[in-house]
């Protein structure tokens, strides 16, 4: 039988917590509990109403999707962290509504007091927007980055390209907002060359937030798991579920939720354990985000920032990767380079430059490629330095789902 729906979504009420804060008090680690407050303000995904991304499973066979009103939201977030007593709120949405930086942040922005707040994003978020989030107190985010790559983009129906993935992140570590993403890797009919361009680019982008490599699922009422024929897809019940239910493999598989491809042999491996032979790219994919990683465990992680003098831009770069720790920009090049920070179309830069030669504009093309402070994505010129200064990030006990702190009283 269908589950029930709720329709009117702006109707429901606000959710009861107080159970929940009562037993806190009580509890003997109550000094090291920081509560988050799970809220919801829209269901269902508008992306997967139009084009679903084929990995996702959510929502189930549900494609409506509800939103409270913008005007509502704020408000709500604002009763609820009086009275509780505490700024944290993650929104357990599955994507940010479209209408609510403009329509909902403003009342946000205007509290002397800032709510520590976490959403789902989709990743084509414009600078601006990046901003006014920050600015509201949403200093956490969760995009759909899911690959560095645009043809594997194209591939899982994200809707997104590489170069706007590498922009949110930019601007994410411009004002201070934290992210939370991955590289998917194991798609149907990828090509294992993407990853082997991905991983050159990696060493690049050390200054900005790092992710995590991870292998794609096969969900249930995922595109995949629907259309499994039609992706050359042989699907069966995880493995780990036959340790855990004494099923047949047919009732097996109208139970389970993740589904593996039974001839594909990397499928039962561990990825760190993966053939290096056979997935080359991948593996320079996992090794590289690793090593991303590792860069942002030392006490202060790898900075690329400029600042324009009007005549000159300085950039100071601390990346394993930097040509030189301080590089000077002037002339085409700074111009250039100003244009790249918007991920300007290379096409159209001799409309920006119309003093310049196309020679000249070739020839610090590619000098600041080789100084490493460009990359061409999706034919764009994207530039890598931030603007100094930029905004500190919060803290990772700041995580506005709450946080337990393992240290208070020794």
């Amino acid at each position: 039988m269908p589950r029930a729906v709720v329709e009117d979504i702006h109707a429901l009420p606000l959710p009861d917590f107080s159970d929940y804060f009562v037993e806190l008090e009580r509890s003997l680690y109550a000094d090291r509990v920081c509560p988050g407050l799970p809220m919801e303000f829209s269901r269902g995904c508008w992306w997967r109403r139009s084009s679903p991304c084929t990995f996702c499973g959510l929502n189930g066979a549900l494609m409506t999707y509800r939103q409270k009103p913008a005007a509502q939201v704020p408000e709500e977030m604002i009763e609820m962290s009086a009275r509780y007593g505490t700024s944290r709120i993650e929104a357990v949405d599955n994507i940010l509504a479209t209408d609510y930086v403009e329509k909902a942040l403003p009342r946000l922005i205007a509290l002397p007091e800032k709510l520590a707040i976490l959403f789902e994003v989709k990743a084509n978020l414009k600078r601006h927007e990046v901003e006014k989030l920050a600015a509201g107190g949403v200093r956490w985010i969760q995009p759909g980055i899911e690959s560095l790559d645009s043809r594997a983009l194209k591939l899982m129906g994200k809707g997104t390209t590489a170069a706007q993935n590498v922009q949110l992140l930019k601007w994410c570590r411009q004002f201070g907002v934290r992210v939370i993403w991955s590289v998917l890797w194991g798609s149907p009919r990828e090509s294992d060359a993407w990853y082997s361009q991905m991983g050159r680019l990696l060493p690049l982008l050390h200054h900005l937030q790092p992710g995590h490599a991870v292998r794609l699922r096969y969900q249930r009422f995922s595109l995949y798991h629907r259309a499994a024929d039609q992706y050359g897809l042989a699907l069966s019940p995880a493995a780990s579920h036959r340790y855990v239910y004494p099923l047949s493999e047919r009732d097996l598989a109208d139970q389970v939720y993740y589904f593996e491809d039974s001839e594909d042999d990397d499928a039962r491996r561990d990825f760190r354990a993966l053939d290096a032979n056979r997935r080359p790219g991948v593996q320079a994919v996992i090794q590289g985000m690793d090593a991303w990683g590792d860069a942002w465990r030392g006490l202060t992680p790898p900075m690329l920032a400029m600042h324009d003098s009007g005549d000159e831009i300085i950039v100071e770069d601390t990346r394993n990767v930097a040509v030189e720790r301080e590089q000077r920009v002037k002339g085409s090049a700074r111009e250039i380079l100003l244009a790249a920070d918007q991920g300007m179309p290379e096409a159209r830069l001799g409309g920006q430059l119309k003093g310049a030669s196309r020679m000249e504009i070739e020839e610090a093309t590619a000098d600041l490629i080789a100084r490493k402070l460009i990359v061409r994505l999706d034919a764009r010129l994207v530039g890598l330095p931030l603007w100094d200064p930029c905004m500190s990030m919060p803290a990772l006990t700041a995580f506005p789902g709450g946080y337990l702190d393992r240290h208070v009283g020794g």
